[in-house]
């Protein structure tokens, strides 16, 4: 572990973000002493918790502080590329800017399914009716009247025809 250079990394984003160790310690949750001992170099194998607390707090990447701390076996969790040097926030991020664009193609699939089905209905009836026509040549239900029903059902399985616009997915997702 390289004490002096997580103290400076630490020291840098609780600066940066203008708050006091103090202030640091109430909103990590981590008391004052085992906060400043971290700090200064006297824990030798931190906790990988007060670090996420730490890291989500300034919003750093966890993935900076586990290496300096030497959890560098740790990290090959982390490698993926797109995770790479991510603060919580970051990462918060990205999982809510994927859940809207999961909302987005489930709502765009419902949508999808509820035309299919519209159409499929307005067949059934003008297959029904066009029967009646057939069997009873006094029907109220006329060619006219059938060639718009089947028109109406193409259309809405047109619009079912067009797949979903990948260009609205995330693009670091």
């Amino acid at each position: 572990m390289n004490s002096q250079e997580l103290k400076n990394i630490i020291e840098s984003a609780r600066e940066k973000k203008g708050i006091s160790q103090r202030e640091l310690a109430k909103a990590t949750g981590i008391s004052r002493s085992t906060l400043n001992d971290l700090i200064n170099g006297k824990i030798k194998k931190v906790d990988i918790d007060d670090l996420r607390k730490i890291a989500e707090t300034l919003d750093m990447s966890l993935e900076n502080l586990l290496k300096v701390a030497g959890y560098d076996d740790f990290l090959g969790y982390l490698s993926l590329d797109k995770y790479k040097n991510k603060s919580t926030r970051d990462l918060k991020n990205m999982i809510e800017q994927y859940k809207k664009s999961e909302l987005d193609l489930l709502d765009f699939d419902s949508k999808k399914r509820a035309k299919v089905s519209s159409a499929r209905q307005q067949l059934f009836n003008t297959m029904e009716h066009l029967k009646i026509m057939k069997d009873n040549k006094d029907s109220l239900y006329t060619i006219d009247k059938a060639i718009e029903d089947i028109k109406f059902a193409f259309d809405e399985l047109l619009e079912a025809e067009y797949k979903y616009d990948y260009s609205k997915l995330p693009k670091d997702l």
